[in-house]
């Protein structure tokens, strides 16, 4: 048994970019043609629009990254890397954990409670409850809809 965890935690580890080339000041290279020709089989007909598609995606979230490295925090950067690389590598994924970590830090103190004002544009979304319902979205009762006791 220990041999088969051990098996798999080297795996893992191969999928996992190079640590001696990852360089955490710059955004990661990654073979994404690969991952976008492996979705191909999870599509319909069209799998060179499925293919091209993805590959937009993906060059569209590197361009983006490369435009806001720097303002992700260290920490931050290399837990997504490190998520968005395994177990294939995506530009996208990364992005997107970024800027979750981004709004969770705008919305929440550290201790996990709520901050009063949200900052870095982050803006709470209200409950269902806490929201008001126009006037005009109530519906208007139907006449001779509720009778009234004798």
């Amino acid at each position: 048994m220990q041999a088969i965890v051990a098996g798999l935690i080297w795996i893992a580890l191969l999928a996992l970019p190079d640590p001696a080339s990852a360089q955490p000041d710059r955004v990661p290279r990654f073979d994404v043609a690969r991952s976008c020709k492996e979705a191909r089989a999870y599509v319909g007909d069209d799998k060179n629009l499925a293919y091209r598609g993805c590959m937009k995606d993906e060059n569209d979230a590197r361009a983006e990254l490369a435009r806001k490295w720097a303002h992700f925090k260290p920490g931050d950067r290399k837990d997504c890397v490190a998520q968005g690389a395994a177990p294939v590598p995506s530009y996208v994924e990364i992005l997107t954990c970024l800027e979750m970590s981004d709004e969770a830090e705008a919305l929440y103190k550290p201790d996990g409670t709520r901050r009063e004002k949200p900052q870095g544009g982050a803006v709470p979304e209200k409950s269902g409850q806490d929201q008001a319902v126009p006037s005009s979205a109530a519906p208007a009762p139907e006449p001779g809809g509720v009778k009234k006791p004798d």
